[in-house]
């Protein structure tokens, strides 16, 4: 393919993580051989993804859905493959159900559709359910599913019976969460931390498999003889009860929540654990970061967190929904920091062998050139 039109179609440039994949695969494809354009079924939201996006100059279109289905925005897509006909159609969580009718109508040579979460959380309701089960059960229009861990691969296979789907993981740019003393002192002292603080980190949105709740409870446990700080990124619809949370706890001094933030790096930067102690989980980019960033994991065994995160070397993981385990978890990398910076120094190494944003655009670009030249049949 030579500067071939490639769509990656999405609900919107929110930060989360199917939309960190997208703008990552954006702003990493091979030029030379594709023209990556985004499209957002939704309206702009402001956020530094869509800035991001079009300070490298790839178009940008947003087709104003609402809450609920738009025929509308059926009409505005056919328009765009009109438009551009493209000759790969990537697609991500609500993109599918808009973008697959139009891939068969208009022969789109190459279809993928990558499953974010467990298959069966990721199939949604009615017209998600419709369009999953004619794609991936009855294989109706040959769009390739593609895994971001093996844990999602065995749902695909348990939800649809599609045996054997592409298993490409996520990635991120590790350079840029590198670690770095000068920065980690300067964000430290704009933000009023201690030298000397551990600080305990989360990024996520606030919802409920994400579990805030539980680490607040965990966190109120610790004890340490530094300043210790829990650190809370993310926006989301529990913001709020958290706060009320950590408010009712006491915590207000020592829990910081921060909302959506772009400098994510940074905070990493000045953390010195992470901990993900969600419910569900699929292949959290989050947790790459914080490797990539140097910093020991404590997270909980579901999805692709036990993938990404070996257990006793890079990180510690712990039941879902296991209060007392969590605490105890994050307070033995407390109470040992030999061990806290081992860990941490063998996160950073195992983020940049295998976790490089470059590795995820490769695969899916070889993805792409097999379905085109038909040699394997998916």
């Amino acid at each position: 393919m030579s500067d071939a039109p490639l769509f990656q179609v999405i609900t919107s440039l929110v930060t989360g993580g199917a939309e960190r994949v997208v703008l990552n695969l954006l702003l990493h494809h091979d030029r030379t051989r594709y023209q990556p354009i985004c499209v957002c079924l939704g309206n702009p939201k402001g956020t530094h993804y869509e800035r991001l996006v079009q300070e490298h100059q790839i178009p940008l279109h947003f087709l104003g859905k609402g809450d609920k289905a738009d025929y509308g925005v059926y009409k505005k897509l056919d328009a765009l493959f009109r438009r551009y006909r493209p000759q790969v159609v990537h697609t991500h969580l609500l993109g599918l159900n808009y973008a697959y009718p139009l891939m068969i109508k208009h022969r789109t040579p190459v279809r993928v559709y990558t499953v974010h979460s467990l298959a069966g959380k990721d199939m949604g309701v009615r017209v998600g359910q419709i369009t999953r089960t004619l794609a991936f059960r009855y294989r109706i229009g040959k769009v390739v599913p593609v895994a971001i861990a093996e844990e999602v691969r065995h749902t695909i296979e348990q939800t649809y019976g599609y045996k054997n789907a592409p298993l490409i993981p996520n990635g991120i740019p590790t350079e840029e969460y590198a670690p770095n003393p000068e920065r980690r002192t300067r964000w430290r002292a704009e933000h009023g931390i201690e030298p000397e603080a551990l600080v305990i980190t989360h990024v996520g949105r606030f919802v409920a498999l994400k579990n805030h709740a539980l680490l607040v409870n965990a966190f109120r446990r610790l004890k340490a003889s530094m300043p210790l700080y829990l650190v809370l990124v993310g926006g989301g619809e529990l913001e709020n009860e958290v706060r009320q949370q950590v408010q009712a706890l006491g915590l207000t001094e020592r829990v910081k929540m921060l909302g959506i933030r772009a400098d994510i790096p940074d905070i990493l930067n000045a953390s010195d654990i992470f901990v993900l102690c969600s419910r569900v989980e699929g292949n959290p980019m989050s947790v790459q970061e914080a490797m990539a960033s140097g910093l020991p994991v404590v997270g909980t065994r579901v999805g692709g967190i036990p993938e990404l995160v070996e257990e006793g070397k890079s990180g510690l993981i712990v039941p879902s929904d296991d209060e007392p385990a969590l605490a105890d978890a994050i307070q033995s990398l407390i109470d040992q920091p030999e061990l806290r910076l081992q860990m941490g120094q063998q996160a950073l190494r195992r983020a940049q062998e295998q976790f490089d944003i470059r590795h995820t655009v490769r695969a899916y670009e070889a993805l792409y050139e097999r379905i085109r030249d038909g040699k394997r049949a998916f």
